[in-house]
C-alpha cells in the first residue's frame, strides 16, 4: 500500500491503484471510475486491457445502467456479477462485456475513511469467476486507500491553486500600485508644470 499512498498525481495513483487490483485478483482486465456528481456518471480515469468499443460504451456510466460498476454507486458496495450470462440486470451490457472478453465481474466503490465516494475500481474476468473473501477485502483495502490520496491530492491541488491565486492577486495589487504612484507622479508633474 505504501505504493498508493507515495504517488504525489491523481493520475499516477490511479494507474497504481488498478495496477495493484489486477495483481491482487490475478487478471489482465480491470478499470477505474471517478465519480462526477455534477453530471450523475462514472468516467473511466484509467484503464488496462480494453478496446476502444468498450471504452466507448462504458465512457459515462449512469447510476441506473445495471452494470456492476453502477450497482456499486447506488448500493456503496462492492458487487460481484459471477456470471454475466446468468445476471438479468446485466442484460443490456453483456454483449459489449463478451466482445470485451470477460464473463465476470466484481466492482468496488472507492469509499475514503470519512464516507466520501469518489468512484469505483473493477477488475474483470475471462472465464465464470468468484472473487474469494480474501481477495474482496484486499480490494476493500486498496479502495479505501485510493479514495483517501484522492482526496488529499485534491486537496494539495485547490491549496497550491489558492496559493496562486493569492500571489496572483498580490502581483495585480502591486502592478496596480505601481500605476497609481505614476499616476500621482504625473499628476504631480502636470501640475508643477501648469502652476496649479
Amino acid at each position: 500500500m505504501s505504493r498508493l499512498q507515495d504517488c504525489s498525481d491523481q493520475q499516477s495513483l490511479l494507474d497504481c491503484a488498478l495496477a495493484r487490483a489486477l495483481e491482487l485478483t490475478g487478471t489482465s482486465l480491470g478499470n477505474l471510475q471517478l465519480m462526477d456528481w455534477r453530471n450523475r456518471h462514472l468516467i473511466i480515469a484509467a484503464q488496462r486491457g480494453f478496446d476502444d468499443n468498450f471504452l466507448s460504451f462504458f465512457r459515462c456510466v449512469r447510476p441506473e445502467s445495471g452494470s456492476a460498476c453502477a450497482r456499486a454507486v447506488l448500493q456503496r458496495r462492492p458487487i460481484v456479477i459471477e456470471d454475466v450470462l446468468a445476471d438479468d440486470e446485466f442484460a443490456p451490457c453483456r454483449t459489449i462485456a463478451l466482445e470485451a472478453g470477460f464473463q465476470a465481474v466484481q466492482s468496488t466503490p472507492l469509499i475514503s475513511s470519512s464516507g466520501a465516494f469518489l468512484g469505483v475500481l473493477s477488475t474483470h474476468f475471462s472465464n465464470s469467476h468468484k472473487p474469494t473473501q480474501l481477495d474482496m477485502r484486499a480490494m476493500a483495502e486498496v479502495a479505501e486507500v485510493t479514495a483517501n490520496v484522492i482526496i488529499i491530492i485534491r486537496a494539495w491541488a485547490r491549496r497550491k491553486n489558492c496559493e496562486e491565486s493569492a500571489e496572483d492577486m498580490f502581483q495585480r495589487i502591486c502592478r496596480t500600485r505601481d500605476a497609481v504612484d505614476r499616476s500621482y507622479k504625473l499628476l504631480g508633474q502636470i501640475r508643477l508644470k501648469h502652476g496649479l
